[in-house]
């Protein structure tokens, strides 16, 4: 190579950069992270079966309401009249106990005693009264003065309810005096009518009156 002219050595030179050029050509290309485009049969099969999905909850999954979760009721139901039976110990858990408590003693110094109550154990009138139309002010029952407001229960228990709760007030706890009837709260409902709450006074002028 030495012995060589200067266009020898150049043309040399350029051959072999042309091969080196060749050479890097023919590597291949770095690879590089991407991602590969989703066959169409993946889309279709996809979307096919997001139809199928959407088609079985609509026909089987039922709406959304609450009325698509209450339970049928038979048939039979409608065509006889199932007297439904009123206990009263369960009303009295249901409306009275939170005031009067379990054992019928009340609260001292807010709720009276039902237990040994001359309101509750005379006349039917007064303590039938009370429950329907409620009770506020001052009040003396078994010697110890009170004055709340009981709620009344004319719009809120039927006369059967108030007729099978006051009952049980008084054949419980000690208490042992006659039964009161559905027709006897319905009596005195009539008789009285819509009106606000009574009062312990009230309701003793009405005896007074009657003797």
């Amino acid at each position: 190579i030495e012995n060589c002219s200067t266009f020898d050595m150049n043309a040399i030179k350029n051959s072999l950069e042309e091969y080196h050029r060749k050479i890097i050509l023919r590597e291949q290309v770095e690879p590089e992270e991407k991602f590969e485009n989703i066959p169409k049969w993946i889309w279709i099969f996809s979307i096919l079966l997001l139809f199928i999905m959407g088609f079985y909850l609509g026909k089987y999954g039922g709406s959304w309401s609450t009325v698509a979760h209450e339970v049928e009721q038979p048939r039979f139901a409608i065509a006889t009249n199932i007297k439904r039976e009123v206990k009263g110990d369960q009303v009295y858990a249901g409306v009275c106990q939170t005031c009067h408590q379990a054992d019928g003693l009340g609260i001292a110094g807010q709720y009276p005693p039902l237990a040994g109550s001359e309101w509750l154990l005379g006349d039917i009138e007064t303590p039938i009264s009370i429950v329907l139309y409620g009770i506020e002010g001052p009040i003396t029952v078994k010697g110890h003065n009170y004055n709340n407001k009981m709620t009344p229960f004319y719009d809120k228990l039927s006369d059967e309810e108030i007729a099978a709760v006051l009952t049980h007030e008084r054949a419980s706890w000690g208490n042992s005096v006659s039964a009161i009837k559905t027709e006897n709260v319905n009596e005195i409902r009539t008789k009285l009518g819509i009106r606000g709450p009574l009062s312990a006074e009230e309701i003793l002028t009405a005896k007074l009156g009657k003797k």
